[in-house]
């Protein structure tokens, strides 16, 4: 009887709702403050919040000196705008930023239910071409090179669901994005070959817009048992529809 009354008293228990995040929108709001952060930096004559490459070519292509262009930026509020357009840093090159959002609101929904996601950092743990599993502390050790490696870990799963979480954010057009999901693939396919049967899981968190690619690698690797390819949003559903019974008020 008690054992009932604790189970219903968990179901009575209001599921949180799975968080959205319009990842296009998001990037235009970064995109709008790191053109504010170029202003700032270019009247104070730094290049902290600049593309320094860009700065170089604008230069030739104005045909003006450093001095004579930051002078003119100081002058002429109009110009400083248009150079701070064009010197900001792309929000669309800051994908580990995006990364870090799909890691922060997937874990503000699991970890209710017992499941813990945490960013580590991007030596940390890595797998190598071998079939292990090191940490950045055993890759010195070991004097094991990059090219002995595959990209690392982007975050860590643990409680009722463990393993490791390769994270990718991916829109809009370019050949680049080929080299996103040849590299999803790459990681699932080890994890199919080294990690087959094992209880840990790889969760590849993906979202895009490349929506033919992004179904090809999930059907490629859905008889897998412990890799689950899905989108934040969904994995959060998943977490909600599969372990509502664990759900921590």
């Amino acid at each position: 009887m008690t054992q009932l009354v604790n189970l219903l008293s968990k179901l009575s228990i209001s599921a949180p709702l799975p968080i959205r995040i319009d990842f296009k929108e998001l990037r235009k709001i970064r995109q709008c403050n790191n053109t504010v952060l170029a202003c700032k930096s270019i009247i104070n004559r730094d290049t902290i919040n600049i593309n320094k490459n860009e700065l170089i070519r604008t230069l030739v292509d104005i045909e003006m000196t450093s001095d004579e262009f930051h002078t003119k930026c100081e002058n002429d509020k109009q110009f400083l705008k248009l150079a701070a357009g064009r010197l900001s840093i792309c929000s669309s090159r800051q994908g580990s930023l995006d990364e870090q959002e799909q890691l922060r609101v997937c874990n503000q929904v699991s970890e209710k239910y017992g499941i813990n996601i945490s960013k580590l950092s991007s030596v940390a743990v890595r797998p190598t071409k071998n079939g292990k599993i090191i940490t950045n502390k055993e890759k010195k050790k070991d004097k094991i090179t990059n090219d002995m490696c595959l990209k690392s870990f982007d975050g860590k799963i643990s409680g009722k669901i463990n393993g490791f979480i390769t994270a990718k954010v991916a829109f809009g057009s370019g050949g680049h994005q080929d080299n996103v999901f040849a590299e999803l693939d790459t990681m699932a396919s080890w994890w199919e070959q080294y990690m087959n049967g094992v209880d840990d899981m790889l969760l590849i968190l993906c979202d895009t817009d490349y929506i033919e690619s992004y179904n090809r690698l999930v059907q490629k690797y859905e008889k897998t048992t412990n890799i689950k390819i899905i989108n934040h949003y969904d994995f959060q559903k998943y977490i909600i529809e599969n372990y509502k019974c664990d759900c921590i008020s």
